[in-house]
């Protein structure tokens, strides 16, 4: 075995475009100030300490992240990039069960975006609670607006495949390809599940289909060689062989390559 597996879940970072707003002009009894800019001042002022927040921990700060936080949910307490950004706070301070109590909060708010469940069946998925992940992942994309269906297709693959739900995997690998034909991870985690059944035509067809989209790396010449092995291709398995050791010399494939070529 020369593969060394790496899947990657896909989530969704807050960025400085959830600064922006619209207004409307209602405005309050006995005074000239509209009703929706009083309150969307509120929230674009939480916004704004929210990026704050997020700004101090990307750089390690997570004291003024959190007092940024705090600030951000006395002037907001309901809106969902608030308890998002607590998410994350939670989450890199390895408060876990705080971690899931603010994704939970963010969930519950009116109107909570597809992106919110994402997140929170990626969180669940990393943790192992692959059947509470899965309902997350879906709920996502249940959401009308919701245009990331092909990346949490993409987590639901992942996820049943880590849960060892080969056949479920194997179906939303499938869902993800359908949205979003070249998905690079999608192509290389069918081409090992087709591997590992011992399937290597087609595995080798769904390789093929991933080195016409992507550049070769280590991992994928390994599992070329692997397919090829099982086809008894002598000459491909030297090929691939040649590959792997003329572009990733020092990779932990190519040595384990070396090793079994004595």
């Amino acid at each position: 075995m020369f593969r060394k597996k790496v899947s990657v879940l896909v989530g969704i970072v807050l960025s400085a475009s959830l600064l922006t707003g619209c207004v409307t002009q209602d405005t309050y009894t006995g005074t000239n100030t509209p009703v929706a800019e009083r309150k969307v001042d509120k929230e674009a002022a939480a916004r704004h300490r929210v990026q704050l927040g997020l700004t101090y921990l990307q750089r390690g700060n997570s004291e003024q992240a959190k007092a940024n936080l705090d600030k951000a949910l006395a002037f907001a307490p309901d809106i969902e990039e608030v308890h998002i950004a607590y998410a994350y706070y939670y989450s890199y301070v390895g408060e876990l069960e705080k971690t899931e109590q603010a994704y939970l909060k963010a969930t519950r708010v009116n109107g909570a975006s597809g992106n919110t469940f994402n997140n929170f069946g990626t969180f669940l998925c990393q943790h192992e609670r692959y059947d509470e992940s899965e309902l997350m992942f879906l709920k996502a994309i249940e959401q009308p607006s919701y245009v990331q269906s092909a990346s949490t297709y993409e987590n639901l693959g992942i996820c049943s495949r880590k849960s060892g739900q080969i056949d479920k995997a194997r179906d939303y690998f499938n869902h993800a390809l359908k949205y979003d034909p070249r998905r690079r991870t999608s192509l290389l985690e069918l081409t090992e599940l087709e591997l590992e059944a011992g399937r290597y035509i087609e595995a080798k067809a769904q390789l093929s289909r991933y080195h016409n989209l992507a550049v070769q790396t280590a991992a994928s010449l390994a599992i070329g060689i692997e397919i090829e092995q099982g086809l008894k291709n002598d000459e491909a398995v030297k090929d691939f062989g040649i590959l792997l050791l003329a572009k990733f010399p020092s990779s932990p494939q190519a040595k384990q390559y070396r090793a079994n070529m004595h």
